[in-house]
């Protein structure tokens, strides 16, 4: 990893979650989008660098903090749970858990992964360009 990106780590108070270490490094290039695998209300490089690195698990942005069904609100370590469960259950139907690969392939996938996740949660306000 980069000078850059662990001292980050460094200075940050929270950890990112482990399947984001290799999206998370600067000096592995963003993969090539494809435009027409992506939905056309979502903004891919807004998906990408909506992490919050003030929180653990540097959960998005953009996932919720509530329970849609209840309301009710999710504490920081059990939202970071819930993302790493989803995110985890979307590489499982992509058939790539666990990650494999040079890390611009898991780049590539977490990437992909993190595209279907925000489109599963997105509310019809993100249908406008959310950012």
């Amino acid at each position: 990893m980069g000078k850059i990106f662990e001292d980050l780590l460094s200075t940050s108070g929270r950890t990112p979650d482990p399947l984001l270490m290799d999206f998370l490094d600067p000096e592995v290039p963003l993969p090539e989008i494809c435009w027409e695998t992506v939905p056309p209300f979502i903004n891919p490089y807004h998906v990408w660098d909506g992490y919050d690195e003030s929180v653990q698990g540097w959960v998005f942005i953009w996932y919720p903090v509530r329970d849609p069904v209840t309301g009710r609100s999710f504490g920081e370590f059990e939202r970071a749970h819930y993302f790493h469960e989803d995110l985890k259950r979307i590489l499982i139907e992509m058939r790539s858990w666990p990650l494999w690969g040079s890390k611009r392939h898991k780049k590539k996938v977490i990437a992909f992964a993190l595209l279907q996740l925000f489109a599963e949660v997105a509310s019809d306000q993100y249908l406008f360009d959310p950012f």
